[in-house]
C-alpha cells in the first residue's frame, strides 16, 4: 500500500508542476517581445555600444538619447552573459552575442537608466542614456 501511495503522490506532484510550467509558459508569448535577428539594418544614425564584463556582471554602458543603439559584446564577456536581455517600454529585446560582430539593435531611447541582464538573470548591468 505504501508504494502505491507514493506513486500517486509523485504523479500528483508531476501534474501540478507540469501544469504550472505550461500555464506560465503561455503568459510569455511572442506578443510584446522583439528578438533580434540578423536582418537588422544599421544606418549612420545608429550608435554602437560594446558590453564588457567585470567579475560576474556587465560594466555600465553609456549611449546618447534619441538614437538607436547597436549593442555588441567584447571578448571579456563569457558564459551566459553573452545572452543579453533588455526590457524596454514593455518590449523584450534579446540576442545571443556569440562574436563581437553580433549585434542587438535597440530603438532610440529617452534619457534615463535601463537595467539589463543575461538570459539566466545571473549577471546584471546598466545602460545609461544621456
Amino acid at each position: 500500500m505504501k508504494n502505491s501511495t507514493i506513486l500517486i503522490v509523485l504523479g500528483v506532484i508531476v501534474l501540478l508542476v507540469g501544469g504550472f510550467v505550461f500555464v506560465n509558459a503561455g503568459d510569455k508569448g511572442i506578443n510584446g517581445n522583439v528578438v533580434a535577428d540578423d536582418a537588422q539594418r544599421l544606418d549612420s544614425s545608429t550608435q554602437r555600444a560594446v558590453l564588457s564584463q567585470e567579475r560576474y556582471n556587465y560594466k555600465d554602458v553609456e549611449i546618447e538619447a534619441g538614437k538607436p543603439a547597436a549593442i555588441s559584446a567584447d571578448p571579456s564577456v563569457g558564459g551566459c552573459l553573452r545572452s543579453v536581455v533588455f526590457n524596454v517600454n514593455g518590449k523584450r529585446y534579446s540576442k545571443y552575442l556569440k562574436t563581437p560582430q553580433d549585434t542587438l539593435v535597440l530603438p532610440a531611447l529617452e534619457k534615463g537608466t535601463y537595467n539589463f541582464a543575461c538570459s539566466m538573470g545571473m549577471g546584471y548591468g546598466k545602460l545609461i542614456v544621456k
